[in-house]
Parts: C-alpha cells; sequence; structure tokens
C-alpha cells in the first residue's frame, strides 16, 4: 500500500552546516556514524559559539531527559543538531518539539533509515522494528500485526501501524 501524500521526511543526501545565526548549539550523536558527523560538525561551528556535544549508542530515555533538561535552559539563538539512524533523529526531534523549538531551529542528518519505532494506535505502544514502510510487524504491546504506513508522526516520531487484517473478516 503505498501513498500519494506522505509526512515520511525525505532525508537529504549532504549534512547540513550549522545555523551561521545559531549563538550557542547542541549536537547530539547517535551511533558511530552519528558520533562522527557531529565531530565534523563542532570544527564547522564558527568560533566564539557555545558548543556541547552529546554522544549515545542510541535515543533512549536517559538521553532524551537529558535533552529535556537542554531545552529547558535554552536561550535566543540556541539550536540542536542531530544525526544518526532514523529511529533515533525522530525521537529526539519529537522530544524537542513536545518542548517548543521550533522546526527552523533544529537540522538533522540521518545515516540509516533501516531502524523505525511504529506507533500501534490499539494500545499506544511504540515498537522498535526494522519492517519496511508498507510491511508489517508485531505490536510489542498487544501483539497485533501491525502495517507499517507511510506516516511519520511529528509528536510520537513515529511510524503510524494500523492492524493489518482490519478489514478481514473474523
Amino acid at each position: 500500500m503505498g501513498a500519494e501524500h506522505t509526512s515520511v521526511p525525505r532525508w537529504g543526501t549532504e549534512r547540513p552546516a550549522p545555523d551561521p545565526s545559531a549563538r550557542a548549539l547542541l549536537l547530539v550523536g547517535f551511533g558511530a556514524r552519528g558520533c562522527a558527523i557531529t565531530t565534523a560538525w563542532a570544527a564547522d561551528v564558527p568560533a566564539g559559539r557555545a558548543v556541547e556535544v552529546l554522544a549515545a549508542d542510541d535515543a533512549d530515555e536517559a538521553v532524551l531527559a537529558v535533552l529535556t533538561a537542554r531545552i529547558a535552559g535554552a536561550r535566543v539563538g540556541w539550536r540542536l543538531m542531530l544525526a544518526g539512524p532514523e529511529a533515533d533523529v525522530l525521537a529526539a526531534r519529537a522530544v524537542a518539539l513536545r518542548a517548543g523549538v521550533l522546526d527552523a531551529e533544529i537540522r538533522c542528518a540521518v545515516t540509516s533509515t533501516e531502524r523505525k519505532r511504529v506507533y500501534c494506535p490499539h494500545c499506544r505502544t511504540t515498537t522498535a522494528t526494522t519492517a519496511p514502510v508498507a510491511g508489517e510487524t508485531p505490536c510489542d504491546g498487544c501483539g497485533r500485526r501491525l502495517h507499517v504506513y507511510a506516516h511519520v508522526s511529528r509528536r510520537a516520531g513515529a511510524y503510524l501501524g494500523f492492524m493489518a487484517d482490519a478489514e478481514e473478516v473474523a
């Protein structure tokens, strides 16, 4: 099932540069490839700007709590740059957006789109999977077979799943 219109981000193939108007930047890298990008970004930041680099294996609760704390202390001119696998970048981006960070204040570099987070509207669980868009995965919460739909929730930072056999007669 393809979607003519989709909210799935189209990640650029080129690494975005740090915002030259930024006064302070938080660079968050997930995994080795994401951390390599944040190292390059840190080198590209103009002199005199405050830069903090966070390195993590993935966007777990502890890392997202640190991100939330850094956002709470942000001031005018603060920017967020995220690099790593799509699942981690989307999770961190969702936390930032919910905390009031604007799209224009966030730049992302995605190193891989293989891993996905899929939100189940039936039980409200988010499942990690490598299923492709239009593929299926079992929900970690309720066990339903979920179709991975071509829609990414900005709020949840996850793809939408729906019951794959919802229209089948029981």
